[in-house]
């Protein structure tokens, strides 16, 4: 498990423009939580009875995890299939996800009617056996301290070569250990998102009344699953040309038009899923009505086909543009089917209205910018990325002579 020689530090400030600005959406997304807790849910959100969950499971759960999903997907890709050339991808991608689950499950909490009672979670004596809810919190909290675990190699490699002594030595001792419960930690995170994601589609099992008949299918649980690597992918492709475009590293585009067929073939596997399912169950009429639920189904078959397909083509695969832009179009299309299936294609009891209110669009906001800035400062102190171009020495001073 040695394979990461070719990561370093990016280095460089970490207070930043950009970063103040970060900063800035965080100090007043913490504000609102505190407000939250003293003065209640209802403060801050526009929820209701005909819509419980709003934005936040939708969003700052099951996309941003869904987002997070690089690590599983290039996971199982480097170990399970044994495409070990992946290996540069990995800790990038891990680190995404580690903040993406972090940032999810910090968002339950924040909206847990009594969150003081969230202790039961870890009592099993007293756990509801039958939840398909409890085993997504279980997982979810379990594979977060996974991924952090994942990223103890970095961490300790680069504080074995720290100028303070007694942490240089601790580094260096746990290092091997570290190491060597790798395989074991790697086993485990390929385990969990293969349960909490698929049920993550299974929760909308008991809503075969409230779901739209183009979403409901005994196959939720597969399609999220699917989903959730097809957006994985997308999200290494994305940051792996941002962090190429803003600093100075190098990127492999040449690895990354190798894995696209990989993603492709799996939209199109979902595709036809969903179409063959929908078609023998007898529901085809519904696609054809042209009304909002037929146009919204339509408008998602087509964010899912589009870059499947521009994958499937060479000359876009050694094109850093049109990569980059089938990417984006398939974390796209993941988020805009799990905000179908939890929130548009959700029919509660007539009467129920919802958009989300100004509170919970900046918690939104706060979330997304307390990762980024976690991932700033863990790919600047930390052997996270590959390609990094060593920072230039400033040249000696030349000495010049005067002659008369």
């Amino acid at each position: 498990m040695s394979g990461h020689q070719s990561e370093r530090p990016l280095g460089g400030p970490i207070f930043t423009p950009t970063f103040f600005f970060l900063l800035m959406v965080i100090f007043s997304g913490a504000v609102l939580v505190l407000y939250r807790m003293f003065f209640g849910l209802g403060a801050v959100s526009a929820m209701n009875d005909g819509y419980a969950w709003g934005i936040w499971k939708p969003l700052n759960v099951v996309t941003f995890t869904g987002i997070g999903a690089g690590a599983y997907a290039v996971g199982l890709l480097a170990y399970v299939f044994n495409r070990w050339h992946y290996h540069s991808l990995v800790r990038s991608a891990i680190v995404v996800g580690a903040m993406a689950y972090t940032l999810g499950g910090t968002s339950v909490l924040i909206d847990l009617g009594r969150w003081w009672n969230l202790w039961v979670t870890f009592y099993p004596p007293i756990y509801n056996l039958n939840s398909v809810l409890l085993e997504v919190a279980v997982c979810v909290m379990a594979y977060t301290g996974v991924l952090w675990a994942e990223l103890t190699p970095p961490i300790l490699e680069q504080a074995s070569r720290w100028k303070y002594e007694p942490v240089r030595r601790v580094a260096a001792w746990g290092l091997p250990w570290a190491r060597r419960a790798l395989p074991i930690i790697i086993s485990v995170a390929l385990l969990l998102p293969t349960m909490h994601q698929s049920s993550l589609g299974g929760l909308y099992m008991i809503t075969p009344t409230k779901l739209h008949p183009l979403w409901y299918t005994p196959w939720l649980s597969g399609l999220f699953l699917m989903s959730c690597l097809t957006m994985g992918f997308g999200a290494v492709v994305i940051v792996e040309n941002l962090t190429s475009l803003n600093f100075r590293r190098r990127m492999d585009q040449r690895l990354l038009g190798r894995m696209a067929p990989v993603p492709a073939m799996l939209v199109l596997s979902f595709i036809a899923i969903r179409l063959i399912d929908i078609a023998v169950q007898g529901k085809l009429g519904y696609i054809w009505t042209f009304d909002f639920y037929s146009k919204v189904f339509l408008v998602e078959m087509g964010l899912f086909l589009v870059p499947a397909l521009m994958m499937l083509r060479r000359k876009v695969r050694k094109n850093r543009g049109s990569l980059f832009i089938s990417a984006v179009l398939l974390v796209l299309a993941g988020t805009v089917y799990r905000f179908d299936t939890y929130l548009v294609a959700y029919l509660p009891t007539t009467g129920w209205v919802y958009f989300p209110s100004l509170g919970e669009l900046l918690l939104s906001a706060c979330l997304a910018s307390t990762g980024i800035a976690v991932y700033l400062v863990m790919i600047k102190l930390f052997p996270i990325l590959s390609g990094v171009r060593p920072r230039k020495k400033p040249a000696a001073a030349e000495h010049t002579t005067v002659q008369a």
